[in-house]
């Protein structure tokens, strides 16, 4: 029994051990731990993590900045675009150094950062923000020091990477309850390839495609009392294929879209 009870002790001191090597490889953030010595950590609460195309030119990124723990000398924020998995280079956007702080940012200034204007941001683009800070000791955090283990606050992770989603502005210049027609070409005659038009009616959305043949026609009945409607179109293989139109309800025929078609219609 002895022997059994100092075989089982051992390997638990193993299994402690390897732990204690595999946190600290990770450098995991100390959040609960004593007071000289919990890593530096911000936290940050967001006015929306979604921005309509449409609406780049007049709105900022919002928010506040809140030091939880009162030992963060700064926390420095970047920015990078993610567009069809691909992502730009990441540039310095700003540094914060008085806790808590309130951030407005313009898209705009975010867009001239990167060197482009809004009109390159495009529907279903993500924009990423990357924060780092740095202790009073001289400590810093990114968010490559969490690890699996660590739990906290959801603010507290979003501090350190987080991102607003940017969609297709809603129709606002056509009556929208009715028949929507979308008349679909592909030019080499042989499907969509995986693209597709998403109608988003009050936040329900559905996808129209093809998968054979050079055309296809979807009527799509928009309900009466319906309050705001998204049309957007993603795209698949050999975009340079892919054509539509959209018809209103009006009769108003928008297009042709495409070949490449980008993915806001309006």
């Amino acid at each position: 029994m002895k022997s059994t009870f100092k075989y089982i002790f051992g390997f638990l001191i193993v299994l402690l051990a390897f732990a204690a090597c595999e946190d600290k490889d990770k450098n995991p953030l100390n959040v609960f731990d004593l007071d000289n010595s919990k890593a530096p950590y911000v936290r940050i609460k967001l006015d929306q993590t979604i921005v309509a195309k449409g609406d780049l030119a007049t709105s900022s990124l919002s928010g506040t900045v809140d030091d939880a723990s009162d030992n963060v000398a700064s926390w420095e924020l970047s920015v990078s675009i993610e567009s069809g998995g691909v992502a730009t280079d990441t540039v310095a956007l700003t540094t914060i150094t008085q806790f808590p702080s309130d951030i407005s940012i313009p898209y705009t200034d975010i867009a001239s950062a990167l060197g482009i204007t809004v009109d390159d941001i495009s529907g279903g683009d993500f924009i990423r923000f990357l924060g780092k800070s740095t202790g009073t000791d001289g400590t810093v955090t990114t968010v490559d020091n969490y690890s699996a283990n660590v739990t906290g606050q959801p603010e507290q992770l979003q501090a350190f990477n987080f991102i607003v989603l940017v969609k297709c502005s809603p129709i606002s210049d056509a009556t929208v309850p009715g028949t929507w027609i979308i008349e679909m070409q592909d030019l080499f005659g042989d499907g969509w390839d995986g693209a597709f038009v998403t109608f988003e009616i009050d936040g329900v959305s559905t996808n129209y495609t093809f998968t054979s043949g050079d055309a296809a026609t979807f009527n799509v009945d928009v309900p009466a009392g319906t309050s705001q409607l998204v049309i957007s179109y993603t795209s698949g293989a050999f975009e340079e294929e892919h054509v539509f139109t959209i018809q209103t309800p009006d009769g108003d025929v928008r297009g042709p879209f495409g070949p490449n078609p980008s993915p806001c219609i309006n």
